[in-house]
């Protein structure tokens, strides 16, 4: 994690990267640094399963997304299932989680949130979807091998750029539950979902921690993985864990990876504070 930032810790916007369940390490960081930096942003901004570590945080679902995600792994022992969507249980697993988690009373609580924005990939609605997920997945994973930075530019050079949905007005709408499902969805493991008749991929084949729009103030961005290349500079400040999380990104079959990848986020936000004289 960079240390080059000096106090006050004060952010305006908050970023939840992508990641699957490496988003997991989200919960455990906040659980513990959240209270301590005093967190109410103005806008939230994420990518793939950072919506869901997301709208738990701002719904005040972590914990409980946790317990409901593990329990879901636990009943799950293979990451193949011949009578399931695309012959993985990853699609209807995760829908079944989201629904759980975000009952009634925490969508309610998205919707008179803050700001909060979900970022999906939209790609060129004239290419055939499964011609273009190999094509723009050629460009995410070259990029990746090459430059270790969040925000992509490779993926958007043939054609998929980000869109923005506003995730209170879907929670209005009573949409929210299918746009967390929507984006994190991950080609051949989910199908290709439509948004408002649109096609639309993962939009951390975009940008891994795409900031809110307006672009305004002190923003934190919380990653998921490692990289070299983090844009700090006065106004932006990225927190990654001090290493590798447990947690593989589409691997729904193990328990323990959930809870070893949150109390990692602990671990590390523990840290961060005591360096900075803010542990109680």
């Amino acid at each position: 994690m960079s240390d080059d930032w000096a106090p006050p810790f004060h952010f305006e916007q908050l970023v939840f990267a992508g990641g699957g369940i490496r988003c997991f390490w989200h919960g455990g960081f906040l659980a513990v640094a959240g209270n301590a930096l005093q967190m109410q942003p103005k806008r939230i901004s994420c990518v793939s399963g950072g919506a869901l570590s997301s709208a738990a945080w701002i719904a005040r679902r972590d914990h409980k997304l946790r317990r409901v995600m593990g329990e879901a792994f636990a009943g799950n022992d293979s990451n193949v299932d011949a009578d399931k969507s695309n012959f993985t249980p990853h699609q209807e697993m995760y829908r079944a989680v989201v629904e759980e988690t975000l009952d009634a009373e925490a969508i309610d609580a998205i919707a008179d949130g803050p700001d909060f924005q979900v970022v999906l990939g939209l790609p060129p609605q004239w290419v055939p979807p499964r011609i273009y997920v190999m094509l723009s997945g050629a460009a995410y994973f070259a990029e990746k091998k090459v430059h270790s930075h969040p925000h992509l530019r490779w993926p958007r050079a043939v054609g998929l750029q980000p869109l923005r949905v506003d995730a209170r007005q879907a929670a209005r709408d009573g949409t929210l539950v299918d746009l967390i499902c929507a984006a994190a969805t991950i080609p051949p493991v989910f199908d290709v979902p439509e948004w408002n008749g649109k096609r639309v991929l993962d939009g951390g084949m975009c940008d891994k921690a795409p900031p809110p729009e307006p672009d305004e103030g002190r923003t934190l961005f919380l990653m998921t993985s490692l990289y070299d290349d983090l844009p700090q500079n006065d106004r932006r400040f990225y927190i990654q864990p001090s290493e590798e999380v447990p947690a593989d990104k589409i691997d729904f079959s193990e328990r323990s990876k959930v809870d070893e990848t949150w109390d990692q986020g602990e671990r590390d936000a523990r840290s961060w504070l005591e360096r900075r004289g803010l542990a109680g």
